[in-house]
């Protein structure tokens, strides 16, 4: 059983910091193809389930304990 379905909205954190919408496209394998919503890449990518989150709170939590334990 697949975590995502086709049309369901995620958000996927990209460069480790910036969290994008997305829409899915296809799911099966353990990977689902997204599209961006927010129209900077017109191309799907191709993406593993765990990289994907259901909420935009979700994702805040990751990119902030990210970056709360890098050293500068």
């Amino acid at each position: 059983m697949n975590k995502y379905n086709v049309g369901d909205t995620v958000f996927f954190i990209a460069n480790g910091y910036h969290i994008r919408e997305a829409t899915v496209i296809r799911a099966g394998g353990g990977f689902c193809t997204i599209k961006f919503n927010d129209n900077e890449t017109p191309a799907g990518t191709r993406v593993r389930e765990s990289k994907l989150f259901k909420t935009k709170q979700e994702a805040e939590v990751v990119v902030e304990k990210t970056h709360s334990t890098l050293l500068y």
